[in-house]
């Protein structure tokens, strides 16, 4: 990242509008670089897949399903008649939205401490292994974590002196449209309430007597929150009735140390503890220094970053308790700009410089295994190959064969969404158990049938290639296959998939 940026020196003499710029552009490009090489996976598809319907599929399948990410999918379907759908394509909206949130998270932290203060928080932001994850990410969370930071930003300008009707407008329909971007960002408005709740009390104990200004400035929250809350109600409802989606959740994210700690915005342990120490290094010098007022700045700073780090944790675990599975580390992955504050204070109460260019780099350091990681052809859920997948089978296959996928694993790993995600190896060939193609269902996938039901499609090909990824997933079509005549020719292993081609024997003979 040093290298994509001015010397400090020059840095210095531009104004703060310029830094973010400057952060932001290189945050951006460090979030790029590599992202198209991992091969899409299950949740990406979902994306593609959805984005490509026309409007009234997709009004169709908000209504039964994902209309939590309804507002990403329309956002993507207009992205991708633009620019297409490669890799590239669909992940450079998440890594142009990293660098948003690392501008935006320099002004914020900029309007409590110093340029100091502020650049190690947004650098810090940019390498966390998670923020890195997200620029790979055809999928949402990256955009909502830049409008969670934007609109902090707002509400510091919001305490900080008066302003016109249409900022509070702007405040109360922000964080209603980020929740329909991605409900969990509704958790914002309590961290609001936290950071605004904090300067009322400070204001009220200080010695400037509390006016009537700040009573309107606080019944103007109040109300900004309200009408945030009311314009999110109708998805916030809708997601509770299509809560049965997320239901599996509840036996795969367990709660736990590293769930809790670790997996939401550092991944790596090593990571998690050199940021953990920073964190703890802040709230000590914030007591510390609690009655001196060159740290009241940073003071404010650490409240904000303890409540967005903490209250939206807290009340996912709540519901998780108490009412549905919600609870899930990645989601979590906006309240990384929290994470990168408290870490930046407690970088900043280190006395020698040379001890905070130290932590700085070590998390830098500790961080480039996982962004190098992730950055890797089969780097999502578990080994996802599909890129190689449509090579293997553009290779092997010819127009007219037909082909079969295995349907026996979650839906995040059928080989099936190779096909929509890298279509150019599956041009010309003859799905042979599809029975309603996605598009034209309320639901997120295709509706297949066993081809031992559908064997007369079998009749207009000589040859199938078969895909699969569990042990026995293709099993009962391929004893079909060969109740039919057709034997095996030739089989490639990949990544986690494996290719096989039948060809008839009379066609060999």
């Amino acid at each position: 990242m040093a290298g994509c940026a001015p010397t400090l020196r020059t840095m210095r003499t531009l104004d703060d509008a310029s830094v973010a710029g400057v952060v932001g552009a290189a945050s951006a490009f460090v979030s790029i670089v590599g992202s198209w090489i991992p091969s899409l996976w299950g949740d990406e598809a979902a994306s593609i897949m959805s984005a490509r319907r026309d409007w009234s599929s997709l009004i169709a399948l908000l209504g039964t399903v994902d209309a939590v990410h309804g507002l990403y999918y329309a956002l993507l379907h207009l992205w991708m008649d633009l620019v297409g759908a490669s890799p590239f394509a669909v992940r450079l909206p998440s890594g142009l939205a990293v660098g948003a949130a690392s501008a935006g998270l320099y002004l914020l932290v900029r309007r409590r401490a110093d340029r100091g203060v502020a650049l190690v928080a947004a650098v810090l932001f940019a390498v966390l292994p998670r923020v890195t994850y997200l620029a790979t990410e055809a999928r949402s969370m990256a955009l909502a974590t830049a409008a969670a930071v934007w609109l902090t930003v707002l509400l510091l300008r919001l305490l900080d002196r008066p302003a016109r009707r249409a900022w509070w407008i702007a405040y109360g329909s922000g964080l209603a449209l980020g929740a329909s971007l991605f409900l969990y960002l509704s958790l914002l408005i309590p961290v609001h309430v936290v950071v605004v709740a904090h300067h009322a009390l400070r204001h009220a104990t200080s010695e400037s007597r509390w006016t009537h200004a700040d009573g309107l400035r606080i019944r103007s929250f109040a109300l900004a929150w309200a009408g945030a809350a009311l314009l999110s109600a109708p998805i916030v409802l809708v997601a509770l009735r299509q809560r049965e989606q997320i239901a599996f959740r509840g036996h795969r994210d367990d709660v736990t140390a590293a769930t809790l700690l670790v997996m939401p915005w550092f991944m790596l342990v090593s990571v998690a503890v050199v940021a953990w120490s920073l964190v703890l290094l802040a709230v000590i010098a914030a007591w510390r220094h609690r009655r001196d007022p060159v740290w009241r700045g940073r003071r404010d700073l650490l409240v904000l970053a303890i409540a967005w780090i903490v209250v939206p944790a807290a009340a996912l675990l709540a519901i998780t308790a108490l009412f549905a599975p919600v609870f899930t580390p990645r989601y979590l992955a906006i309240c990384a700009p929290g994470a990168a504050i408290a870490m930046a204070v407690g970088v900043s109460a280190l006395r020698r410089r040379w001890l905070r260019v130290g932590a700085v780099a070590a998390t830098l350091g500790l961080a480039i295994p996982a962004y190098v990681d992730q950055r890797t052809p089969y780097a999502k859920n578990g080994g996802t190959d599909w890129q190689a997948v449509s090579a293997t089978v553009d290779e092997l296959a010819e127009p007219g064969d037909g082909i079969v996928f295995d349907e026996q694993v979650r839906p995040s790993r059928r080989p099936r969404l190779a096909m929509y995600t890298y279509p150019e190896g599956f041009r010309g060939l003859v799905d042979l158990t599809i029975e309603r193609p996605h598009h034209e269902t309320s639901g997120l996938w295709d509706v297949t049938v066993p081809l031992a039901t559908v064997t007369e499609r079998l009749e207009s090909v000589d040859r199938v290639v078969a895909i699969s990824r569990s042990r026995q997933g293709t099993d009962a079509d391929l004893a079909a296959l060969e109740r039919e005549g057709f034997d095996l020719v030739e089989r490639v292993t990949l990544e986690s998939d494996t290719v096989s081609v039948y060809e008839r024997r009379e066609t060999r003979g």
